[in-house]
């Protein structure tokens, strides 16, 4: 399969804007025997947890676009910013490595303080990557701003990064997933589903996915499932990144046929975060066990759990029908990163009580 399929259907596409591949697509897509005898549904799931021997995931995707689009603008540094342990600051740092950039900075708010989180935080540190913390959101604010200016004026070209749905490029990202997607269906690879489910944090892979579904036609309806506060992300959102991402690719020459999408074009679930983003909820903590013991398949508490709990209890009302579950966390071995991390002794006061904490 030649990549990305986007430059394949929009040749004008490839001079004008930048890519590089990070990931080993198309990822597989696996009929689950067991959940679907349990459910007593047919039950499909996308396999980008592990399309990468580098970092799986969603991330990987947005970063063959967003890295190289970095690279074409001639910049010499990189700023990224999310919650602490952020997969996209992971993604961010490992990418941008590769990609030859040295000096990169990520700007943290506070989250629950997970394994995955600990882990992730200690990668980074061990990229060399310059971190600081915001301990309220005015804080967190101010250290984004301050660092990327401070790059400015002293010549450090910075790029920021993106999160998934603040950038057009990044919606790119996933709707030249739903092309592979088609691919596959069309190969006989797996059956058209009737409903796809995936995990809505800022938006954006939902958006890709959905922009595919609404050109498309034929790879069944997108069904995202929010797993953070409805005033950062909803429907309205979700829309705007769409039509924005719709836009950019007009701009560049390629006219998808699509008007102008609105809130209420958009299938998203609410109800499934829980307490406060990233804490475990019961539904989401019963989907890990069950995955894990019938298909051997790990799922997060932040994300992948709860958009399963969504399609287990959409399947409990719609049991005839065929589903795709799109695992977006990296289950990749990170081996390679984690045989050398710093001790948690060594890090700065701010991050060492933090990452102190064992979250139950």
């Amino acid at each position: 399969m030649s990549r990305p399929l986007l430059f394949s259907r929009y040749p004008a596409l490839k001079s004008r804007i930048p890519f590089t591949p990070f990931g080993n697509y198309p990822s597989a897509v696996e009929h689950l025997d067991n959940l679907s005898r349990h459910t007593g549904s047919d039950i499909w799931i996308k396999r980008d947890d592990c399309a990468s021997s580098i970092l799986g995931g969603n991330k990987c995707r947005m970063m063959e676009w967003v890295i190289p689009d970095a690279v074409n603008r001639g910049r010499k540094s990189l700023v990224s910013w999310g919650a602490l342990g952020s997969n996209q600051v992971l993604a961010s740092s490992i990418f941008g490595k590769r990609a030859g950039f040295d000096d990169i900075t990520a700007i943290y708010s506070r989250q629950p303080c997970h394994d995955y989180v600990r882990e992730n935080f200690l990668i980074s540190t061990t990229l060399g990557v310059a971190q600081k913390l915001g301990q309220n959101s005015v804080s967190f604010a101010l250290r984004l701003a301050g660092s990327y200016i401070w790059k400015l004026i002293t010549g450090g070209k910075p790029y920021l990064i993106p999160l998934v749905g603040s950038s057009p490029v990044s919606v790119l990202s996933h709707f030249d997933a739903a092309l592979e997607l088609e691919q596959q269906i069309r190969s006989g690879e797996c059956p058209r589903p009737d409903r796809i489910f995936v995990t809505v944090g800022t938006g954006g892979t939902a958006a890709g996915l959905m922009l595919g579904s609404m050109v498309l036609g034929s790879i069944g309806e997108v069904v995202g499932v929010s797993v953070i506060e409805k005033t950062y992300v909803n429907k309205r959102m979700i829309a705007w990144e769409i039509n924005r991402a719709v836009r950019y690719l007009k701009r560049r020459g390629v006219n998808l046929g699509v008007g102008r999408v609105k809130a209420s074009d958009i299938n998203l679930v609410q109800g499934y975060m829980g307490s406060a983003y990233a804490e475990p909820t019961s539904r989401g903590l019963k989907a890990i066990d069950l995955l894990k013991d019938l298909e051997d398949i790990t799922l997060d508490v932040t994300y992948t759990s709860k958009t399963m709990a969504a399609m287990l209890d959409c399947i409990r009302e719609h049991e005839d029908g065929r589903f795709l579950f799109w695992h977006t966390k990296n289950t990749i071995d990170m081996k390679e990163y984690t045989e050398h991390l710093p001790d948690i002794s060594e890090l700065d006061r701010c991050f060492r009580k933090y990452l102190e904490k064992r979250e139950k």
